[in-house]
């Protein structure tokens, strides 16, 4: 048998610090902007015209 190698290739590690990057950018601008946002299918209130 052929000894096996456990150690993540260096294009692998890439990968998930990739992956981990976006998530962690994603969840920075949830609590930057998604906040602030009206929940989707909530209408916005209505302006009254003054004449």
């Amino acid at each position: 048998m052929p000894p096996t190698d456990d150690a993540l290739p260096p294009s692998r590690i890439v990968r998930w610090l990739l992956l981990a990057g976006v998530i962690l950018f994603s969840v920075g601008l949830y609590f930057r902007f998604g906040l602030k946002v009206e929940p989707i299918g909530t209408a916005a209130p209505a302006t009254t015209a003054t004449p």
